[in-house]
């Protein structure tokens, strides 16, 4: 029931990931418009897959774009700009990818992360118009306090850290709490994020999805 109930998740993510983006105004310019997702991720390494417990080989990794699945990894959703993979044969872990064109010139970012997890991974990639790619800093993570409400403190036996993420039209920053017996859930009162504005992410801070 466990297993079903993740399975069922997992694919809400996917769909929700690519029905959202899919859906999303285009960024501004018509430039970089000659790279799909499935040619930028042929480009990219595998290293963002070493945070699952599956991996991907580059031998994998040709199977997956050649077939639409290898051993461990299907394609479970894909458009112009985004791809997501989908781990067998639980459909437990998911990894996507997403393009942010540049409305100035032919290059692109590239975010590739995990999605549906406590812990999430985050790569960004640019490629220019020549097609040669390069790693860029993620946005900087922003303190737990801007989390918080104005008088909120966290418990004196919880940690805190924070990761940034792939989010619907962007990146997000997720924070995550844990004491010395395990994971802590504390309510926070806002929610941080990074939308794309065609030439940089643009942070936004807004009341939390929970708190309403």
């Amino acid at each position: 029931m466990i297993c079903q109930r993740a399975r069922t998740l997992l694919f809400v993510l996917a769909l929700a990931v690519i029905s959202a983006l899919a859906l999303a105004p285009a960024e501004s310019g018509a430039t970089g418009q000659e790279r799909n997702a499935r040619e930028v991720f042929a480009s990219l390494p595998e290293s963002i897959f070493e945070n699952t417990p599956e991996g991907l080989s580059s031998q994998e990794k040709q199977k997956l774009l050649a077939k639409g699945q290898s051993d461990f990894w299907e394609v479970a959703g894909e458009t112009e700009d985004i791809m997501v993979f989908a781990n067998l044969p639980f459909h437990d872990v998911a990894v996507a990818l997403r393009l942010f064109r540049h409305s100035n010139d032919e290059s692109l970012d590239a975010a590739i992360g995990t999605l549906g997890g406590t812990v999430c991974t985050v790569e960004l990639w640019r490629m220019d118009a020549s097609g040669r790619l390069v790693p860029v800093d993620t946005p900087a993570e922003p303190a737990i306090e801007e989390f918080l409400a104005k008088d909120q403190k966290l418990p004196p036996d919880v940690q805190a850290t924070v990761m940034i993420c792939l989010g619907l039209g962007g990146l997000r920053a997720q924070p995550l709490f844990w004491t010395s017996t395990g994971m802590a859930h504390v309510p926070v009162a806002y929610d941080i994020g990074y939308q794309w504005n065609g030439k940089l992410f643009e942070k936004h801070v807004q009341p939390s999805s929970d708190a309403q």
